[in-house]
């Protein structure tokens, strides 16, 4: 992981806040997370959004075309799970997603480990048998980082799976910073559902690269 500090102007995220204002009712647009836990509303090449999403990939990736960006504006009802982001899943080449915080707010964060799955039932059942018993913890983060919603051993709740995986960072939320990661590493986002001032959380996710995916068209609006 990678994060780029003060690089997000206020203009660039007023204009995904006004993006969001525009078309948060439009269903053409709007996709509901399978756990219903947030809202996506899409950013597609025809929306003004797009050009500012555009400016942030070029950065990184300058021969990228509009077919190899996936982006949404997120509102999060309730904190992720642990998982992979499946747009990497089967994929030939390197992809990447980039996470733009639309808060300032330390307490919210992105943990993301080095571990990488395919997907995520391939973290399903790394979870189902992970062996606490003759695993050794190798960080603490779950006494740093609020991440009760997260994997434990049923024998003793009070062992984090996230503790005993290697960490690759955790990203603080800041307005004007973002992160880049490979898709396919293990992240969680921390439980904002534990501070009674947020009953949602903002953010702009985008996915980088050829995804063998279904539904990550960036063409594609739902009928």
């Amino acid at each position: 992981m990678e994060v780029f500090k003060n690089e997000i102007s206020p203009h660039t995220i007023e204009i995904f806040k006004e993006h969001y204002k525009k078309y948060k009712d439009d269903k053409s647009v709007n996709d509901i997370n399978l756990h219903e836990i947030d809202i996506r509303t899409r950013i597609f090449p025809t929306h003004k959004a797009w050009d500012e999403i555009k400016k942030i990939c070029i950065k990184h990736f300058p021969s990228i075309t509009d077919k190899e960006i996936y982006a949404n504006y997120q509102r999060q009802f309730k904190p992720t799970f642990m998982h992979v982001d499946e747009y990497g899943a089967y994929r030939e080449s390197d992809t990447w997603t980039i996470i733009i915080p639309l808060h300032t707010d330390t307490r919210l964060s992105v943990v993301i480990f080095k571990k990488i799955f395919n997907t995520n039932e391939d973290l399903q059942k790394f979870i189902i048998n992970f062996p606490y018993e003759t695993e050794k913890k190798c960080n603490n983060i779950s006494q740093l980082v609020p991440l009760q919603h997260t994997p434990n051993d049923w024998k003793n709740p009070e062992n984090f799976l996230s503790d005993y995986l290697e960490l690759d960072g955790v990203f603080y939320y800041n307005e004007g910073d973002y992160v880049l990661f490979d898709t396919n590493k293990l992240h969680v986002t921390s439980n904002f559902s534990i501070l009674p001032e947020y009953k949602f959380k903002d953010l702009i996710q985008i996915h980088i690269g050829k995804s063998n995916r279904k539904g990550y068209d960036p063409f594609y609006r739902n009928k």
